[in-house]
């Protein structure tokens, strides 16, 4: 009894066969054919012609039937696949994924879930002694930018994974080539991390799908909306005002003391709307004018004077700002500007910073 228990819970492997009718001998050449694909190029092929399937399970001479299938609208034929686990570390943390294997004439095939947001599929070559990596994104597979950013840092995991284990040395062309993807998905991570930033504090929610079709122009505003609301930067306009006629303030002429080369600091309030991925945001901004200077003072008879501000070639005038939500919130900083007005005068504009977004080293 001890040993049929044994044999009972035995880790051997069973055998499994079947039948396959055919309509006529030319179905028949027609399934030989497709399986010669599968086996040199790893693809499952549809074959026509198949009529009938009997299948059965074989143990220690023992057959067992499984079942006759004799209505059948589709047989395809395709390699045998096995799921193996990686073992990666992302960003310190370690994590898990499984990829589907498959081997044919003289290859070694890797694939991602089909679903998979990043999807890949790794070929080894046995005979040449190479690896071809291929891989897309499929924006629409994810459910919330948090999908992407995880998903990126993944696959980027996923690429070094296979640099510290394949054997040989790349060629320059190569590494190259990998090092660029590499930083494609390192740098996307983050993006879409400061998107996801972004969602939060303005209590959106961005489709994923729409970032197949992400512009420059929109990726310049999320990276900007980035740093004016949660890095609460103050940047500088990308643009140098000219002195004409515009550049005047009116003021009460008992409270003016300006002379003509004075320098004037000058604050107001202002918006900045930015666009991307069917989303429109308005934000009210705290304003200042730096680097003013007195060009003119023109008394009225009514009492007021106007002041007509200018600049010099050695120090233009520019106008840096900080950005809110609210019009109050605005007003507030507006009225503590002079308090921490280093902050306006050493502003940079925003290219500087999300220059640093995408420049880091390796």
């Amino acid at each position: 009894m001890p040993n049929k228990i044994k044999d009972i819970f035995s880790d051997d492997m069973f055998d499994m066969g079947g039948n396959i009718r055919f309509r006529d001998h030319e179905a028949y050449k027609n399934f030989l054919a497709a399986l010669e694909i599968v086996h040199t190029e790893g693809r499952t092929v549809p074959v026509e012609g198949v009529i009938a399937v009997s299948t059965k399970v074989s143990h220690e001479g023992t057959t067992f039937p499984l079942g006759d299938h004799d209505n059948i609208s589709k047989f395809v034929v395709g390699p045998a696949v096995e799921p193996v686990a990686i073992p990666l570390n992302v960003r310190g943390d370690e994590k898990v994924i499984t990829l589907w294997r498959s081997q044919v004439k003289d290859k070694v095939i890797l694939r991602s879930e089909p679903d998979s947001i990043v999807s890949f599929r790794f070929t080894f070559l046995l005979s040449e002694h190479k690896l071809n990596i291929n891989y897309i994104v499929q924006f629409e597979k994810a459910k919330s930018i948090e999908d992407l950013a995880d998903s990126f840092g993944l696959a980027e995991a996923l690429l070094t994974f296979f640099c510290k284990h394949e054997n040989g040395k790349p060629s320059e062309e190569d590494a190259a080539s990998l090092s660029n993807i590499k930083k494609y998905f390192r740098y996307y991570e983050a993006f879409f991390q400061r998107l996801q930033m972004v969602e939060n504090e303005l209590d959106l929610s961005v489709s994923p799908s729409l970032l197949k079709k992400l512009s420059r122009e929109e990726q310049q505003d999320i990276d900007e909306l980035y740093l004016l609301l949660c890095k609460k930067r103050v940047l500088r306009l990308n643009a140098q005002l000219t002195a004409t006629d515009s550049t005047t303030i009116d003021m009460d002429h008992s409270n003016s003391t300006l002379n003509i080369g004075s320098k004037i600091s000058l604050t107001f309030l202002s918006t900045i709307e930015f666009n991307f991925l069917e989303q429109t945001v308005l934000l009210h901004t705290a304003n200042l004018i730096v680097n003013a200077l007195v060009k003119d003072v023109q008394k009225s008879d009514d009492g007021t004077v106007k002041i007509l501000y200018g600049d010099t070639d050695s120090k233009p005038m520019y106008i840096a700002f900080s950005a809110f939500k609210t019009e109050e919130e605005a007003e507030h900083e507006m009225s503590d500007i002079m308090e921490h007005n280093e902050m306006y005068i050493n502003a940079l504009i925003s290219n500087v910073y999300i220059k640093q977004f995408y420049s880091e080293k390796d």
